[in-house]
């Protein structure tokens, strides 16, 4: 089964995560490219942070991006790293440890959508596929 997030949906879905980051605003959003561009860019306007991007896909077989600069991040303490779907959780681990193994801040996580059997938890979602959904292919509007 496929479902197919509309433009409005995605507003809908950046909006529900901006409420729950409330007050508590990143100082800078990493994207995580491909799926996490667009929300993460909506997301820095958003908030009118600085944007950067990490090349990682660890679906497409690509490894962790070492030619991502680092020390770009050393001035913020408050780091959002974005994605469209948590789905198994193993892109977020990745990144994860990648900022855990360099001494950065916890950074927080948000996903447009998030499902429940993921082994990542996730600080900020858009919304939580439960069970029944878990299996559709979700095509997002810029797919």
């Amino acid at each position: 089964i496929r479902r197919v997030i509309s433009w409005d949906e995605y507003d809908e879905l950046c909006s529900h995560i901006a409420a729950q980051i409330g007050e508590n605003v990143p100082d800078a959003i990493v994207g995580l490219t491909r799926g996490g561009l667009v929300p993460a860019v909506r997301l820095s306007h958003m908030f009118n942070v600085k944007l950067y991007t990490l090349n990682i896909s660890l679906r497409d077989g690509k490894a962790p991006s070492t030619k991502f600069s680092w020390k770009q991040l050393d001035k913020y303490s408050r780091v959002l790293i974005v994605d469209d779907i948590n789905d198994s959780g193993a892109t977020l681990f990745e990144v994860h440890n990648q900022f855990y193994t360099r001494a950065f801040p916890n950074p927080k996580f948000a996903t447009l959508l998030s499902k429940r059997s993921s082994k990542m938890s996730v600080d900020y979602v858009g919304e939580h596929i439960n069970k029944t959904r878990e299996s559709d292919w979700i095509v997002f509007p810029w797919e």
